[in-house]
């Protein structure tokens, strides 16, 4: 038995490398051509079936009443209006009731600042009615609170007062700093800014002519 005669046992992919490539580029090809296929009927009738539907609303449009369309319009209109309102009462209201609860949370620090300067003044004319611990201990007090209550204009301020404290050439701009402080506490719990000086008026007889000075 010659070598011709055994039999052949490989695969017909490994005895006709050719002809299985030629085979499979033409099934690729059919699989292709055939999904093409499908996906251009599956777009030509979701496009008549839109095309359908255009024309269908067109036809009952067409045949409407003016009145009918006028009123379908309104009430359109009416129902976006209300949605807008209603977004905006709540956006307002969320707002309203934001600023109420930092008031609350303000007014007891905003309160005991008010009264540290108070003390401070008193001070002035009997030095032992208000002792550098308790100071400290107010300051102290006082800046833990607004870290988390504070607005951002009163903490800014408060930390340029405290930088300036240690510098005497700026006392009197530490004096005004001081009243702006307390205009920007009012505004926060929903008061109005008084004119400046006014509120150093209560405290400081000659507050008129430090102005003066602060202008030359």
């Amino acid at each position: 038995m010659n070598n011709k005669q055994l039999k052949d046992n490989r695969y017909f992919a490994e005895r006709h490398p050719k002809w299985n490539l030629t085979l499979g580029v033409i099934l690729i090809s059919a699989l292709a051509g055939l999904a093409g296929y499908v996906a251009f009927e599956i777009l030509y009738y979701i496009g008549v079936g839109i095309y359908k539907i255009i024309t269908l609303l067109s036809t009952m449009a067409s045949k409407l009443d003016a009145v009918v369309i006028v009123a379908l319009i309104t009430g359109t209109v009416s129902i976006i209006s209300v949605i807008i309102s209603s977004i905006i009462s709540k956006s307002l209201e969320h707002k309203k009731s934001k600023r109420e609860y930092l008031a609350q949370k303000r007014e007891e620090p905003y309160g005991e600042f008010v009264n540290m300067v108070y003390k401070l003044q008193q001070s002035a004319k009997n030095p032992n009615s208000y002792t550098n611990e308790q100071m400290i201990t107010d300051i102290s007090r006082f800046s833990k609170q607004i870290t988390l209550w504070g607005s951002p204009k009163v903490v800014r301020k408060w930390v340029k007062f405290r930088e300036n404290g240690a510098n005497p050439k700026t006392a009197q701009e530490n004096l005004f700093l001081l009243e702006s402080i307390m205009n920007e506490m009012r505004k926060d719990l929903g008061l109005r800014k008084v004119k400046k000086g006014n509120l150093l008026a209560f405290f400081i007889n000659d507050i008129k002519d430090a102005m003066k000075n602060s202008k030359k």
